[in-house]
């Protein structure tokens, strides 16, 4: 779960609203904080093969069809989520890869860096 704005925002709300999308096969949510320690979140999604929908859409596809108080950070779009070595999701490569398309801070492995 995650705080945001003053709002309980939770990882399963999220990631159904944008499994729903056709397109999407899978959908991670994660988090990171900007400078002044707020969260943001974030869904990195796992499209189907050939299909590319945009950022945006999947943005617009997440208010419609989810919380609208959760205004999605970054949404990246990839062809497979990436996973640990317990084959769950890769929580801090997804931060980096967050942090590198939007140059915040983010935190990795409880340390700050900001990119």
């Amino acid at each position: 779960m995650a705080i945001v704005e003053g709002h309980n925002v939770f990882p399963h709300e999220v990631e159904e609203s944008l499994r729903s999308h056709p397109d999407v096969r899978e959908a991670v949510m994660f988090t990171s904080s900007d400078p002044d320690r707020l969260e943001r979140v974030h869904v990195a999604v796992a499209v189907g093969p050939g299909a590319w929908p945009t950022e945006q859409q999947l943005r617009c596809w997440a208010r419609e069809h989810g919380d609208a108080r959760c205004a999605l950070g970054t949404v990246p779009i990839l062809p497979a989520i990436p996973l640990n070595g317990l084959g769950k999701p890769d929580l801090p490569a997804l931060r980096a890869l967050a942090g590198e398309r939007s140059g915040r801070a983010v935190t990795v492995l409880g340390a700050r860096r900001v990119v």
